[in-house]
């Protein structure tokens, strides 16, 4: 239960009525599991380790690097060279040392034994890599062990976000994009990233996340296209295709 120490830090929080106490208990029990820690990755967790979240456990195998520190503001420039999953993990111990955050050093979607081990207790999974490999990675694995889970993508002054539900009725990721061919390049290194861009998907990322588990129910399957050079949101809704094989 929450002590007075608790009351106090979400007090702001627990006032919302879609939040309250009962939410935010909810929210100190849930573990969530992070796909990637550059610039949505590490805004989302963040975010989450302020509202409270339980448990996060932090998956990446790259090191910070000079040009990362324009848009993933979780990191100082004492920190170039460190393992980015140890250097969030500081950050956000830093900001909450009353939530567990695991540091996994390596990629998901490579060895699915370990994939299986990191999902294990995670209520919601956030995908904040940046290659199409992965996610199609994510969505088998959380397809196959009942786990919703939240998708980002960031570049240029465009960004997306779609959640999926446990049961994927309203559809999966490869229904959406069956296609895991990567060789479009489309990624900060080749585009190019403006870096609040990063902070609005990274956001809408959290939210939905912080509401699902605190006991709301998403708008599953929904793609949200965010174009940042006319403050511009397009939605469009995901359909289960006929010819979808994915199991």
């Amino acid at each position: 239960m929450l002590d007075d120490k608790l009351l106090e830090r979400y007090s702001r929080q627990i006032l919302l009525p879609e939040i309250d106490l009962v939410g935010q208990e909810k929210i100190r029990q849930a573990s969530v599991l992070i796909v990637g820690c550059g610039g949505l990755g590490s805004m989302v967790a963040l975010f989450l380790a302020g509202a409270g979240v339980g448990k996060l456990t932090l998956v990446d195998a790259d090191s910070v690097e000079v040009s990362n520190l324009h848009r993933q503001l979780a990191f100082r420039e004492s920190d170039v060279a460190k393992p980015k999953v140890q250097a969030l993990k500081d950050q956000l111990l830093a900001l909450n040392s009353e939530i567990t955050v695991t540091a996994f050093l390596g990629r998901f979607g490579v060895d699915p034994e370990s994939d299986t081990g990191l999902l294990g207790d995670a209520d919601m999974v956030i995908d904040a890599t940046d290659n199409l490999s992965s996610r199609h990675a994510i969505e088998r694995s959380t397809r196959i062990m009942g786990k919703p889970w939240i998708m980002g993508a960031a570049t240029r002054l465009h960004g997306q976000v779609a959640a999926f539900s446990q049961s994927r009725a309203e559809g999966c990721y490869q229904c959406m994009t069956p296609s895991e061919d990567n060789s479009r390049g489309f990624d900060c290194r080749n585009e190019g990233i403006l870096g609040p861009v990063v902070g609005v998907i990274a956001a809408w990322q959290a939210q939905d996340a912080l509401l699902f588990l605190s006991g709301k129910n998403l708008e599953w399957g929904v793609l949200r296209i965010y174009d940042a050079t006319q403050q511009r949101i397009d939605r469009l809704v995901v359909t289960p295709r006929a010819e979808c094989h994915a199991s």
